[in-house]
């Protein structure tokens, strides 16, 4: 047997996949509705981890390819009682270790690294308060909606404190780069020290699941914290009819899924539900670092979320995370010839604003 000690921890879990062969993971694996092809599922992925562990697979650019295809997104595991995410992440460590690693992940970990964003731009906004507030890079590389954020946590009595932050690396991790991540990790304590010890609300869902699995923070989201108080306000209807993404992190790993559609109610909305929502809605497309390494599959697998809300007579998607709504509206941009119409995709926090203004 091939010596892969990360992988190696999970081999009686690679086994009781390997001898069920139940597939239940399989049928709605978003990237699996899209390339119909059993390697690119979980069941076969986890043949792949098996041959890596018993010499009949290398290491290899086209397991790499397969693996980096990967979401991420947890809706295997939902429907599974093994740790499938873990594994993955293991297989994904073990091609690094190997040598055989998307360029475009070493570039986004150096950039991380460096200067501590995901993104080649600033993140300028700092705001003095009293409950720390932790945005994330890729809010933080949209200016106006960190404002429109705050601007909400204010109306509702919250005092975000806005302070010196960086990236907190999920993609990092998530793409095997282990060294590299617990080293991102070491900066990120330094950096956002004063805070670690209390409470901090977090508005991106992927950080949000970060800062507490990886880091064992005491994190709380902040649309959980705006619905408590939410209830208590008089509020002008909307009158709208919408249906909403679960992002993966926030509803399927943080079990956020009932908040959000409290708020879309308080604010006079109708929630049309798609066949997948909550714990087993499916990814938009932008997970796992997939957008890196392979673009077009990203929009294939969110235009197959546009049509599930196109199903179910909605043309207007609501979401709360800063991934899941450009990546739905590429989706969107293209499903709009074939629809004759183009599906919206609002953000949460938009809504909110417009509605507490």
């Amino acid at each position: 047997m091939a010596e892969y000690p990360t992988l190696k921890a999970y081999i009686d879990d690679i086994y009781t996949c390997n001898r069920t062969r139940c597939g239940f993971c399989s049928v709605e694996c978003p990237v699996f509705r899209v390339k119909h092809l059993e390697s690119y599922a979980s069941r076969g992925r986890m043949l792949a981890a098996r041959g890596l562990l018993e010499g009949h697979l290398e290491p290899s650019a086209e397991l790499q390819e397969v693996m980096d295809a990967c979401l991420m997104c947890g809706y295997c595991q939902s429907r599974c009682a093994l740790p499938n995410m873990d594994i993955f992440a293991a297989v994904r460590e073990e091609l690094r270790a190997a040598g055989f690693v998307s360029p475009k992940h070493e570039k986004t970990a150096a950039r991380i690294l460096e200067e501590g964003t995901l993104f080649d731009r600033p993140m300028p906004y700092r705001r003095v308060g009293t409950q720390p507030l932790y945005l994330g890079c890729a809010y933080q590389s949209k200016p106006q909606e960190v404002k429109t954020i705050v601007s909400v946590l204010e109306k509702v009595g919250l005092d975000p404190l806005v302070s010196d932050e960086v990236c907190c690396s999920y993609i990092v991790g998530a793409t095997g780069l282990s060294d590299e991540f617990e080293r991102a990790q070491g900066r990120f304590r330094q950096v956002y020290g004063p805070h670690l010890d209390g409470e901090i609300l977090t508005v991106c869902p992927t950080c949000t699941a970060t800062l507490k699995d990886e880091y064992g923070l005491n994190v709380k989201h902040a649309l959980v914290a705006v619905a408590e108080r939410l209830a208590e306000m008089d509020l002008e209807p909307l009158n709208l009819k919408v249906t909403y993404h679960d992002p993966c992190h926030l509803g399927r790993m943080l079990g956020v899924t009932e908040e959000p559609r409290q708020i879309l109610r308080a604010l006079g909305i109708e929630v049309i539900e798609m066949t997948h929502h909550g714990t087993f809605s499916t990814c938009c497309g932008g997970g796992g670092g997939l957008l890196d390494v392979d673009r077009n599959l990203a929009v294939e697998v969110s235009k197959n979320r546009i049509r599930e809300a196109v199903e179910v007579g909605a043309r207007t998607i609501v979401t709360a995370c800063p991934t899941c709504q450009p990546t739905l509206l590429r989706g969107a941009g293209r499903m709009a010839n074939e629809l004759g119409y183009f599906v919206d995709v609002l953000d949460l926090w938009e809504l909110l604003d417009k509605v507490l203004d």
